[in-house]
């Protein structure tokens, strides 16, 4: 079995109950605040030096998940490209907006529309279709396999999506988990039961196994993304009766509640991998790391600039190129710890620490 059966997408489009806002009115404002490209956000030639980015998203930049980590790396892609500029991102979209929204885009002249999940792909496909002639606009769209997921798209030529490595993610978590627990006993929270969070939650297993063969996994795949009382309740269950002592979720708002689970059982033994943004510190005392994505919107901004975005390439975000990483670690983990985990995750970067059969072996129980 090949390394890509565990790189699946996200579907989100039922993961959150959407319902807020209106594209009706995009805001434009930049949150640069330059004003010395009107006349390109109106329909000017890009080879004035200068370029637009936005961002469309199913929720806010502030849920310290998913849209927030989007959000951080196109921050991030902006910090590295001056003569870019960012646009206030439109949050809080529903489907029933999302073409709208990237129609307001192009009628604004922007260089780069980005959706942040695959719920766009098949929300766009009349935008995309309709701008073809255009040769300023660029859609890039995130979590999205275009072979099977904009099978009904005329034509990719203005199209790319990004696909992250989710083995390696799950494995990256899966070695943090192994080494940290007393206890043998890790747990998981998805805030859907999707291939993703399959794929995550299997090598995340799997690797903790080749640290410890004794571990044992708890997981709950349908958690949704919005309650955070519900990862409270999940984790206390499982601390009371399987004495977990590490967690791992996939589930945003969730994920905030089963740290104050962890937290209250005692943050000096009961502790957090967090995902996809770097959030350990003072503030979280049960996050000992992080597994963060990087969208690598950078790279599709440095295509735009060579002129040679599009065709539907698909982007893959993996350690190599920095789009899988671990963030900072807390001082809760010992010095000796740090060095195993960096030691196993060169093996992870090079497919040599978990093997995909191991990590099917798992996924095949789910």
């Amino acid at each position: 079995m090949s390394e890509s059966k565990f790189n699946f997408m996200l579907n989100r489009r039922q993961a959150i109950a959407l319902g807020l806002g209106s594209a009706a009115t995009v805001a434009l404002a930049g949150c640069s605040g330059g004003s010395g490209s009107d006349d390109k956000a109106a329909g000017g030639d890009s080879s004035e030096g200068s370029y637009k980015v936005a961002m469309i998203m199913s929720g806010t930049i502030t849920d310290g998940g998913w849209d927030q980590g989007h959000y951080e790396s196109l921050k991030r892609a902006i910090e590295s490209h001056p003569k870019w500029e960012m646009l206030e991102p439109k949050e809080n979209t529903p489907d029933a907006d999302a073409a709208t929204a990237a129609q307001s885009y192009v009628d604004q002249g922007v260089d780069l529309i980005i959706g942040n999940g695959n719920q766009f792909a098949s929300d766009w496909a009349e935008v995309v279709a309709d701008a073809e002639g255009n040769d300023k606009v660029h859609f890039l769209i995130t979590n999205t396999n275009p072979t099977s997921e904009m099978a009904d798209y005329k034509s990719l030529a203005k199209v790319e999506t990004v696909l992250p490595n989710f083995k390696q993610t799950g494995a990256l978590a899966g070695v943090v988990a192994g080494l940290m627990t007393k206890t043998n006993s890790i747990g998981f929270i998805g805030g859907m039961k999707l291939p993703s969070t399959e794929a995550k939650y299997a090598a995340y297993l799997a690797a903790a196994q080749k640290i410890n063969p004794e571990i044992k996994g708890q997981y709950n795949f349908e958690a949704g993304f919005t309650d955070a009382s519900l990862g409270t309740k999940l984790t206390e269950n499982w601390i009371s009766t399987n004495n977990v002592d590490v967690m791992w979720g996939d589930a945003s708002a969730v994920d905030n509640g089963s740290r104050q689970a962890l937290e209250s059982a005692g943050a000096d033994t009961h502790f957090d991998i967090a995902q996809p943004i770097d959030i350990a510190g003072a503030d979280q005392p049960t996050v000992v790391t992080s597994t963060v994505t990087d969208w690598k919107i950078d790279q599709a901004m440095d295509e735009i600039e060579k002129g040679e975005f599009g065709d539907g390439k698909v982007i893959t975000a993996d350690m190599s190129n920095g789009g899988i990483s671990l963030g900072k670690f807390s001082d809760k983990v010992p010095e000796d710890v740090q060095a195993k985990i960096k030691e196993l995750a060169e093996q992870i970067k090079s497919d040599s620490f978990v093997t995909d059969a191991e990590v099917e072996a798992i996924a095949s129980t789910l």
